[in-house]
């Protein structure tokens, strides 16, 4: 995390005037383990190179021994005013590591409402018909909001025709899609990067092309996406039925291209996501109070852009807007 001077609370809830809605947050606590424990090992190790462990060894064990109780999770969105959405993750056939399943994530929402707005499902594209069924199954059965894909992980390129089945379904029953854009932080330092392709899998002109093959699909770009953050504004410029989204870094170092574009032309299409489970929430808000937006800006992307692209949805799968009633 990122030195800084002073007092470092953000606003509160009252102070602030509103809500947020946080559209991708990591349910990183016990048995929400993420499918990429050895890459995210490798990341710890070099993000925080003083980072021994309760072991002292720097072990995988050390690393699941932190994880918090979900309780935590739960009261962190409270305290700052966040309504969260989890999402699931599944890289299975990548990975051979467990996912953060459905149900999980569904339970999560419904055992927390204070806390959680509805959630985001994951599936892995490799298991074919098997990804369908319970695509299908997380879309209707379980009322998550759409599907989550981190393509590095996963290790699918989203335009590879075989996987259009997928969106299809998605876009059938009004779903939205969630696909990462740009570097990812798995496997940061390891020998090779752990096998993680850092960027191949997550370009944006491949969103670019699923999204003019699925007109009705909406898209949520993830994170900052560099190195193409200028690309990725102008996929979103180009294709009315795709956004962008503002996790994975922190916000005192987004590129400037994605800040200028917020501010103007692009004010409509950035939604807020903290990334919960990897970032400190209470630095991420203080970071978006010093980042300079113009008036009614910061109101669009930390709720009412979320509300207007997939409100269709919200309303679809039952999640309550009432902490926003009047506000948008």
């Amino acid at each position: 995390m990122p030195k800084k001077e002073g007092d470092r609370t953000p606003k509160t809830l009252e102070e602030r005037g509103f809500y947020i809605l946080d559209v991708h947050a990591h349910p990183n606590v016990k048995g929400g383990y993420p499918p990429a424990m050895k890459a995210t090992l490798s990341a710890r190790k070099y993000t925080q190179p003083l980072w021994v462990g309760k072991s002292g060894n720097k072990t995988l064990e050390d690393l699941y021994e932190e994880f918090p109780e979900k309780e935590v999770m739960v009261q962190d969105a409270i305290a700052h005013g966040v309504k969260m959405q989890p999402v699931a993750w599944d890289c299975e056939t990548s990975t051979g590591e467990k996912p953060v399943s459905n149900d999980f994530v569904a339970d999560l929402v419904k055992e927390f409402p204070e806390a959680f707005i509805g959630g985001w499902a994951s599936v892995d594209p490799w298991k074919g018909e098997m990804a369908l069924q319970e695509a299908e199954r997380a879309l209707t059965k379980l009322n998550l909001i759409g599907l989550k894909f981190q393509q590095c992980s996963q290790r699918f390129y989203v335009n590879d025709r075989k996987h259009y089945p997928l969106w299809d379904l998605c876009q059938q029953l009004g779903a939205p899609v969630q696909f990462h854009v740009g570097y990812t932080g798995l496997g940061s330092g390891g020998d090779g990067g752990d096998g993680f392709y850092s960027m191949s899998y997550c370009q944006p002109l491949h969103i670019d092309e699923v999204a003019a093959d699925f007109p009705r699909l909406k898209i949520i770009m993830l994170h900052a996406a560099e190195p193409w953050p200028d690309v990725t504004n102008h996929v979103a410029m180009h294709k009315r039925n795709v956004v962008r989204e503002t996790s994975g870094m922190w916000p005192q170092y987004f590129p400037d291209v994605m800040v200028y574009d917020m501010n103007r032309r692009l004010q409509d299409k950035f939604l807020f996501g903290s990334e919960w489970g990897y970032f400190k929430l209470s630095e991420i808000l203080k970071q978006w109070e010093e980042i300079e937006l113009r008036p009614g800006v910061r109101e669009k992307v930390m709720y009412k852009n979320a509300i207007n692209f997939l409100g269709e949805r919200f309303e679809k799968v039952g999640v309550d807007l009432s902490p926003w009633k009047g506000l948008y």
